[in-house]
């Protein structure tokens, strides 16, 4: 089963997010796991008003996908968890901050974040099932060196697909930068 981790910090209520996020277990059947502060959890949705820091990274850790309000602990989190993270920034307008810095920040992460305004219709449910094909697609378990030798794979497959006088001199010079005693 899908499940989507959403935490909408300890800043007060976020009624706008809750009530998006119900609608949407609603509609998928997916395990919907709130942080939910002050706000009243709707029926069809799982959660808790506070959680350690501890327990938040061990629930990205078994989320597919997560759903954040745009606090930088949280993004931050999220993203070294390996997510891209569906931001719902809280909006002065809507009274759930006291400024729109939230903004600013889901702007100035750009690429590495999807960022939600208008939670109307299919765009929350299709941004989280965007985010899910990109989470499985990922790597999720990482051992120690796994990211070098795989990159490092890469370019070697990258060089020898090159033209063979060219190759060979990468390859040398490759190894040669890899294991220097080796060369000598």
């Amino acid at each position: 089963m899908t499940r989507v981790l959403a935490v909408v910090g300890t800043r007060g209520p976020f009624p706008r997010l809750i009530e998006a996020l119900a609608l949407l277990a609603a509609e998928t059947g997916w395990q919907v796991c709130v942080q939910h502060a002050s706000d009243l959890l709707p029926s069809g949705l799982e959660g808790w008003r506070e959680l350690p820091r501890a327990e938040v990274l061990r629930e990205l850790a078994l989320a597919d996908a997560v759903v954040c309000h745009g606090g930088s602990g949280t993004i931050r989190d999220a993203l070294a968890a390996g997510h891209r993270p569906i931001v719902v920034a809280r909006l002065a307008r809507h009274a759930e901050h006291v400024n729109d810095h939230q903004l600013e920040l889901v702007a100035a992460l750009g690429e590495r974040v999807v960022p939600i305004e208008d939670l109307a219709g299919e765009r929350l449910t299709g941004a989280l099932k965007e985010a899910i094909v990109v989470a499985r697609r990922q790597v999720t378990v990482a051992l120690p060196g796994d990211s070098l030798r795989l990159a490092l794979g890469e370019e070697l497959a990258g060089i020898a697909r090159s033209q063979p006088a060219r190759r060979t001199r990468l390859l040398y010079g490759i190894f040669g930068r890899l294991f220097p005693s080796a060369s000598r």
